[in-house]
């Protein structure tokens, strides 16, 4: 009995050490990137190739650049555009397609449900070509819209799954008591369904908002003009260059950049957490 035992210690100590080695070790890969970025960003410009970490030195000159230059600021007012207004369409149009997928039944809902989650196995640079080609075409390329409408797209299929998971679990004993009592499809919606899926609905909308937020590849392909480039095509146009790159404004851009997603999270977390947690458990 006794070596049993001790075998078994042996096992949960070894078990203990991977265990916090593997913690370290991804908790350095993971913050290690970002306590650089601030580092690189509250050095002056002479030291940015410093090796010393937050013991040298420290100015905010290059965050204060950022916020104080008008097209850096220009950027970030087409992102916020941009993000709010995607975010906004991906909500209502995946609010509607998931409760017509849930409640109504109709010859091809399966097939079109299919084609919908279909979409996402297709890598997105290759879908850029048929975008842009398609925006093109209608005139939309260089404009809003055509960023608007490809951030949508790309939020529908996981937005319409996530809400469907949501209507299904809503009593059809519900709608027919409010059809009964003279509530029609629109007033059923939008003021019985929708407001009992709120969770559900700020978490495809956070979704929605942090992938626009962050796309690159998109950004620069379908709009050119310096105008109206978002902040993420912004900064790599403005701050990465052939010949040199000025890492100080870089990293003090990206903290500028991180603040609104983070604002956001910090605020309506409950109902991310919550949207995700309840749509993993339902459907």
């Amino acid at each position: 009995m006794e070596p049993l035992r001790e075998n078994m210690f042996q096992k949960t100590t070894a078990f203990r050490i991977f265990f916090w080695a593997s913690l370290i070790l991804i908790g350095f890969f993971i913050f290690f990137p970002l306590l650089w970025l601030i580092n690189t960003a509250l050095k002056p410009t002479s030291e940015t190739f410093s090796s010393y970490f937050f013991v040298g030195p420290l100015t905010l000159d290059n965050i204060i650049h950022i916020v104080t230059d008008p097209k850096i600021m220009g950027y970030l007012k087409n992102s916020l555009i941009v993000s709010f207004g995607s975010s906004l369409m991906a909500t209502i149009v995946c609010a509607f397609a998931g409760y017509s997928f849930a409640k109504f039944r109709y010859r091809g809902r399966k097939f079109v449900m299919g084609m919908f989650m279909m979409s996402q196995a297709f890598p997105q640079a290759i879908l850029l070509l048929s975008i842009y080609s398609l925006m093109n075409k209608t005139g939309l390329l260089g404009s809003y819209w055509a960023l608007l409408i490809s951030y949508v797209v790309f939020t529908l299929p996981v937005g319409t799954w996530t809400l469907k998971s949501y209507f299904d679990n809503i009593p059809d004993s519900l709608i027919e008591s409010a059809k009964i009592d003279g509530a029609g499809h629109w007033r059923i919606m939008t003021k019985i369904v929708f407001p009992m899926v709120v969770p559900g609905m700020t978490s495809i909308a956070i979704y929605g908002f942090v992938w626009s937020w962050n796309d690159l590849l998109y950004s620069m392909t379908l709009v050119t003009d310096t105008a109206k480039r978002t902040l993420a095509s912004g900064l790599v146009m403005t701050f990465l260059g052939e010949a040199s790159t000025n890492w100080g404004y870089m990293m003090a851009a990206s903290i500028v950049a991180a603040v609104p997603v983070t604002v956001i999270f910090v605020f309506l977390q409950r109902y991310f957490i919550q949207g995700l947690t309840a749509g993993a458990g339902k459907g």
